[in-house]
């Protein structure tokens, strides 16, 4: 990357990280979640806004990455970007009670949602619907019985999404399939790359 996009593209991660500072926090409603998640997506079209080749270090794009946008995000929020390789899925997984917004900047990635219900260990997922997000496009979701599952369908292009939840995702459960219908759930730990800003002072 050279040096005017690598400019750039900080540019556009510092006004990520100002439009999440003037945001009211991790108990907001969800006509304040559509509001920022309307002005986040006006930035997957901006200058600077990264694409998933420009996360990619050589010999290293066939990996899963969670990348913090900055070590501290103001107002109880985290910001990620996600590189998805060719071909990788998530299992259906929550997101610790938290409520988010996920935003497609560089390909397409496909959402299915469900609803949990039922034994804690051994829980019942009701399909709700199936999204295609598009750059620009988005999910957002809210509760703590919302369980999504994430994957990139192409086999030869790499997508990259930004996320932005409503505290720090590091606790979720995941839910292997168990039988037809039926999942076993397993607590897992979200395991971060490098950030790709630091911020000093807090903001």
């Amino acid at each position: 990357m050279n040096d005017r996009m690598q400019r750039a593209q900080t540019h556009w991660l510092r006004r990520v990280l100002a439009e999440i500072d003037s945001f009211s926090g991790a108990t907001a409603g969800r006509g304040e979640l559509e509001a920022l998640r309307g002005r986040l997506v006006e930035l997957a079209w901006a200058d600077g806004c990264p694409t998933a080749d420009s996360l990619v270090a050589d010999g290293d794009a066939d990996r899963f990455r969670r990348h913090p946008l900055a070590s501290v995000v103001a107002e109880g929020c985290s910001a990620l970007l996600m590189y998805w390789p060719p071909g990788h899925a998530s299992l259906p997984h929550d997101h610790g009670g938290l409520w988010g917004i996920e935003i497609a900047l560089d390909g397409r990635l496909e959402v299915d949602e469900y609803v949990r219900s039922g034994d804690a260990a051994e829980p019942t997922l009701a399909h709700v619907r199936s999204l295609s997000l598009a750059p620009g496009d988005a999910a957002v979701f809210s509760g703590a019985q919302y369980v999504h599952r994430c994957r990139n369908l192409s086999n030869v292009a790499a997508v990259l999404t930004l996320h932005v939840y409503g505290g720090t995702l590091s606790a979720y459960t995941a839910f292997e399939a168990d039988a037809p219908g039926r999942y076993r759930s397993v607590a897992k730990t979200a395991q971060s790359d490098r950030a790709l800003l630091e911020r000093r002072g807090g903001r």
